[in-house]
């Protein structure tokens, strides 16, 4: 009994420390673009690197506002945020000024003209988890050869990871004046901080990316993975308000399906779901979890028409 009563006070006090820090400040933002109607902006490793350098300038520009994780699509961004609406904004419009400059220098043509931000307040503790494993997760999904931790257009790869600190990084003071150019993608290169870190020609985001705090908004590390492996209705609830399409992987998708097979049909696996079933099924993954149409198809074996025909995919 006494170690229950410990454990329980000793969990209180834990989750106490996180409110505390998010009490810290008043407003937390999720930005995020659509990228639905946008077309590729970053086509290669030497411009996503250069969005990456870019995002870090202007956070490091725009102190007020602070970044605790973000993550970098070839289409699209999400950032996690605290500050003033305003400011949040501004930082997005000098991003997206800065990337224009940068691809017209190169006499690449990029249409930015949808490319447009939206901020989601998050008013929550447990929201603002949520929105920062969502934002981490991002990459995971999109890219079958990569993890939460290994995804590198993004700060979630610093999350609870020592060893990211081991990188042989050198400072960007150190650089010469033509490698500071290039890192920074422009002339000017004064960066306000004193101790930029550059790995493979890369700003690291650790240097613009407050990830103590972030870390300190979970009660632990292992707090921080059971969320990012197991909240698939938290993630399907976000991504639709978010107006994306998929936020789990195929193989998750699988596994969460089993789940409900055995707590809502007593089956182990949906190819013992009855044809009706099937069908509650759809509903249920599309509702609960987000999933995509073809997701919806392969795991339950449903013919296209009628998938399309219970969920209409948009024009």
């Amino acid at each position: 009994m006494m170690k229950n009563d410990s454990t329980a006070v000793s969990f209180r006090d834990l989750e106490w420390n996180c409110e505390l820090q998010f009490k810290k400040h008043k407003h937390y933002w999720h930005l995020y673009t659509n990228g639905k109607d946008v077309d590729v902006i970053f086509s290669n490793r030497e411009e996503m690197t250069a969005g990456m350098n870019i995002m870090g300038i202007c956070c490091l520009n725009i102190p007020e506002v602070k970044a605790f994780t973000f993550e970098l699509m070839n289409n699209h961004l999400h950032i996690i945020l605290a500050g003033e609406r305003a400011r949040c904004e501004d930082l997005f419009c000098m991003f997206k000024k800065k990337i224009w400059k940068y691809f017209s220098r190169n006499s690449r043509i990029v249409d930015l003209r949808k490319f447009e931000c939206e901020l989601l307040e998050i008013t929550s503790l447990q929201s603002l988890r949520n929105e920062i494993i969502y934002a981490n997760r991002n990459g995971y999904v999109a890219r079958p050869d990569c993890t939460p931790f290994s995804y590198p257009w993004g700060a979630g790869a610093w999350f609870f990871n020592p060893l990211m600190a081991e990188l042989s990084s050198v400072s960007f003071k150190d650089l010469t004046i033509r490698e500071k150019r290039q890192i920074c993608r422009s002339n000017d290169v004064d960066l306000p901080a004193d101790d930029i870190r550059i790995f493979n020609g890369m700003i690291l985001p650790s240097c613009f990316c407050d990830i103590k705090t972030a870390e300190s908004f979970f009660r632990s590390a292992h707090h921080y993975f059971q969320q990012l492996s197991r909240k698939f209705e938290a993630y399907g609830e976000i991504a639709a308000r978010l107006h994306e399409s998929v936020f789990i992987a195929d193989e998750e998708m699988y596994a969460a399906v089993c789940m409900l097979c055995m707590k809502l049909f007593d089956v182990k696996h949906p190819g013992l779901l009855a044809a009706n079933d099937r069908i509650e099924m759809a509903r249920k993954m599309k509702q609960e979890y987000n999933a995509s149409n073809r997701q919806i198809r392969s795991i339950l074996k449903l013919d296209k028409d009628l998938v399309d025909q219970l969920f209409p995919p948009a024009v």
